[in-house]
């Protein structure tokens, strides 16, 4: 019935029976309730902001001022693209910039009470010009998840999120209290996630499946003799800006092919190929695994779980490995970058020598 309204009205406005759009357009906004909350089924994966150890960071701790502010939050529905953060005797607001128009308003809280509420806290979109909604809500602290209900203009309901303003992201000068090392509280946070995957994955081999388990996927043969070699690989799908390093490293036990795969970023903590979940092999640096190759030259699906930004998330990607580019191991990046440096201790080596012979005759 509501919807009829609302085509009714812009029939209307659109025949010239009632001049005034604007007006027709409030009177169908004006026709929505605004009691109903979304129910878990229609709810897409929420994932959790910020990391463990962070610490609120109140008004009173940041310069007066207008910063611009990262905001991660908890759906990919509800993706803040900008955000603008203004610092005024203690007290904190910041103008938000949807990617969207999906929603009406917001409200700082839950949706249960957002549907519960008698509107007067409810936050408008401002359209800005150009054409985006912003929506100016209180900020209560940074680096500190905050309940956000988002009233979705098609379903008609409220949607729980959470969004967290990064205080890291300010300028130095900002933040009038000492920081946290937050790269080293992601790594402790990736170093309990994996020490978690790993129990769990050990719990699964001690508990057979009723039906026996199912059979992970065979590595493909290939028809050399066991032991590293370098492959050429291609990656297909993501954002694009993570890569692996190629060539990667191949590695032949009994004529089945393993890869040893280095991504540019430090972020991952598993894979998924196959079915079967890959821990990374190494603590620091860029994420390396072992995984099984499961074809040559066609694009083999992975998933790989990034912690980038401390919300994990998991991506899919199809990797190609290539067998015309197969060659020795020295040609991985890693061998290469392993010969760079004996050259130059090598090089400093011989340099100190010839140093030391020529004082030695100069003294002589």
């Amino acid at each position: 019935m509501k919807k009829l309204l609302s085509c009714l009205l812009t029939f209307a406005v659109m025949t010239g029976i009632f001049p005034g759009c604007l007006l027709t357009c409030q009177a169908a906004e004006d026709e929505i309730s605004y009691d109903q909350v979304a129910s878990d089924e229609e709810k897409t994966s929420v994932q959790e902001v910020g990391v463990e150890g962070m610490l609120p960071i109140y008004g009173t701790e940041v310069a007066d001022g207008v910063y611009q502010v990262e905001v991660e939050s908890s759906s990919s529905m509800f993706h803040v693209t900008a955000a603008e953060l203004t610092v005024r005797e203690g007290r904190m607001e910041a103008v938000l910039t949807l990617s969207g128009e999906g929603y009406l308003k917001l409200f700082m809280g839950t949706a249960a009470e957002a549907a519960a509420g008698d509107g007067s806290s409810y936050i408008d979109y401002v359209t800005d010009a150009e054409g985006k909604y912003t929506y100016t809500v209180p900020v209560e602290a940074l680096d500190l998840p905050i309940a956000c209900a988002a009233f979705s203009r098609n379903k008609e309901k409220w949607y729980d999120r959470q969004i967290l303003f990064q205080a890291e992201s300010l300028p130095s000068e900002a933040v009038l209290t000492e920081l946290p090392d937050y790269e080293a509280l992601r790594r402790e946070a990736k170093r309990k996630r994996i020490e978690a995957i790993k129990a769990e994955n050990d719990k699964e081999q001690e508990t057979p499946e009723a039906d026996g388990g199912q059979d992970q996927a065979e590595p493909a043969f290939i028809e050399m003799e066991d032991g590293e070699y370098a492959i050429g690989v291609e990656v297909v799908g993501g954002t694009g800006r993570t890569t692996i390093s190629s060539p990667a490293g191949l590695i032949v036990t009994d004529g089945l092919a393993y890869a040893r795969i280095e991504w540019s970023s430090s972020n991952y903590d598993y894979m998924i190929v196959g079915g079967e979940k890959y821990l990374p092999i190494n603590e620091e640096g860029y994420s390396t695994f072992e995984i099984p190759i499961l074809i040559f030259n066609e694009e083999m699906p992975v998933i790989a779980d990034t912690t980038a930004m401390s919300t994990p998330h998991e991506i899919d990607y199809s990797l190609r490995f290539l067998t015309d580019t197969i060659t020795s191991k020295n040609q991985t990046p890693r061998e290469a970058a392993k010969r760079v440096v004996y050259m130059v201790i090598a090089i400093v080596a011989v340099c100190m020598a010839v140093s030391f012979v020529s004082k030695r005759r100069r003294y002589s």
